[in-house]
């Protein structure tokens, strides 16, 4: 946690303080009553069900401090009092990182964008302190609380900016303007809020102008909205990694059993990484964040130190154990393009038993919903021994794979007749993919999965 006085949110923030002393170092600020402690600052704001001001006594009768809006009465506890608790926690943040003269590595993307923020993390950590989102804190809430939670002796913040409108990342990049940006690809995730594959295009192109005056942007060459991209930013020096071309080249990328080994060519030299994380895709954002080291002033291999320590844990996909089974776990998130990736990756993986690819819904599609279930479909025909698609919209994904090979897949509505059809159907030794769009909640079959312990 960063040593933050009260005095700090009201020199920043303008706040006022009401039965709090300015010298009182917060023990944590979170969003979340049942999480405050003693000397915790919660920031009450509104939800889309309650706002925080309802627990505003319990926190108070938990020790803790509130930020509070004016409008908030009576106050007879600890208090801050703010115009806005979200503008306020955006207006700390960024009146920290220029106080304290932070290095702000911003990342956004398509697909790839939390893989890559953990590697660019695990990079700079070889030689700075480093800070950076956590898990799927990336708007304009999840950002400062994982910067103020972040070291005290924190140097550099990478933060990862997601978006579901025009605007928002524009927001975050004034509360954590970036030195560098990152830009993983454009597709069309959010397609369904944005409207069109421009809209998401300019979306994510609003971290480059919120670009510092003299910050660099690391760019995919090999999309070419985000090189469209590139050729308008003229302001700013651009360094780009691609298979083809670019200022670091991804030569070869190699899936091991438990490990993934990707060859860079950078400046006339080969320069070979091995990450613990399975999937060809990753070698992208290797590229990426071999080139932010760089741009930080990190030498090859300082950066591929730093690239081989990267938490095992941390990969989207996660490799593990149930009995007989092995199962790949990846249902953070789903696109047709990172769906694609995680069937390659089950179609390389080594087997004594069969591959079955169980394929959830994949959401926010807009006007690509279908066609983008139907690719996947064609893609699990050709890479998976068996395929279960579960939820309305991946009958799709079934149909699609029963037309490119008749019989190799079953639909099913749910996660009750998942678990169900995989009882029945699984064997020793088998290898199940589970990916699926986070609202399909497949992190639970996975657990029935576990709890099951596979066939006998």
């Amino acid at each position: 946690m960063m040593v933050v006085k009260v005095k700090d949110i009201v020199d920043f923030c303008s706040a006022r303080a009401w039965g709090v002393e300015l010298d009182d170092v917060l023990k944590d600020v979170t969003i979340h009553s049942q999480e405050v402690r003693p000397g915790s600052l919660f920031v009450a704001l509104p939800g889309t069900r309650t706002h925080g001001h309802q627990f505003v006594p319990d926190v108070w009768a938990q020790g803790g401090i509130a930020m509070v809006e004016k409008t908030y009465a009576p106050i007879t506890g600890p208090s801050l009092v703010v115009d806005s608790p979200l503008m306020a926690m955006g207006t700390l943040t960024r009146s920290l990182v220029d106080t304290r003269h932070i290095t702000v590595v911003g990342i956004t993307g398509s697909v790839g964008k939390t893989s890559a923020k953990e590697l660019i993390a695990a990079t700079l950590q070889s030689k700075f302190v480093v800070g950076k989102s956590q898990g799927n804190y990336n708007t304009a809430i999840g950002i400062p609380l994982s910067f103020l939670r972040s070291p005290d002796s924190m140097t550099h913040f990478v933060a990862e900016m997601g978006m579901r409108a025009l605007g928002e990342i524009a927001q975050l990049t004034t509360i954590t303007p970036p030195d560098v940006a990152v830009i993983t690809n454009i597709g069309p995730n959010h397609l369904e809020s944005l409207g069109s594959i421009k809209n998401i295009q300019r979306a994510k192109g609003e971290i480059l102008q919120g670009l510092k005056p003299h910050g660099t942007a690391v760019l995919n060459a090999d999309d070419p909205l985000v090189r469209e991209l590139g050729e308008h930013l003229s302001d700013h020096p651009i360094l780009w990694f691609g298979h083809k071309s670019g200022d670091v080249i991804i030569d070869r990328v190699h899936m091991l059993d438990t490990a993934t080994e990707v060859t860079l060519l950078y400046q006339g030299d080969a320069v070979t990484i091995r990450i613990p994380w399975l999937g060809e895709q990753h070698g992208a954002n290797v590229a990426a964040a071999f080139l932010v080291g760089t741009a930080l002033g990190l030498c090859p291999d300082e950066i591929r130190r730093g690239l081989e320590q990267v938490d095992p844990g941390t990969g989207r996909l996660q490799r593990r154990s149930v009995g007989s089974l092995t199962i790949l776990a990846d249902y953070y998130n789903a696109s047709p393009l990172s769906t694609t990736m995680s069937l390659q990756i089950l179609a390389a993986h080594k087997a004594m038993g069969r591959r079955i690819a169980v394929l959830g819904d994949m959401l926010e599609l807009g006007s690509q919903e279908e066609p983008g279930h139907w690719q996947v479909g064609t893609a699990a025909s050709r890479n998976a021994d068996m395929v279960l698609a579960v939820g309305s919209r991946a009958r799709i994904i079934a149909k699609a794979a029963n037309l490119e090979k008749p019989g190799v897949a079953t639909w099913v509505a749910n996660l009750n007749e998942a678990f169900a059809w995989l009882q029945t159907h699984v064997r020793a030794d088998d290898v199940i993919l589970l990916k699926a769009s986070h609202g399909m909640n497949f992190d639970e079959l996975y657990q029935r999965l576990k709890d099951w312990g596979g066939p006998s």
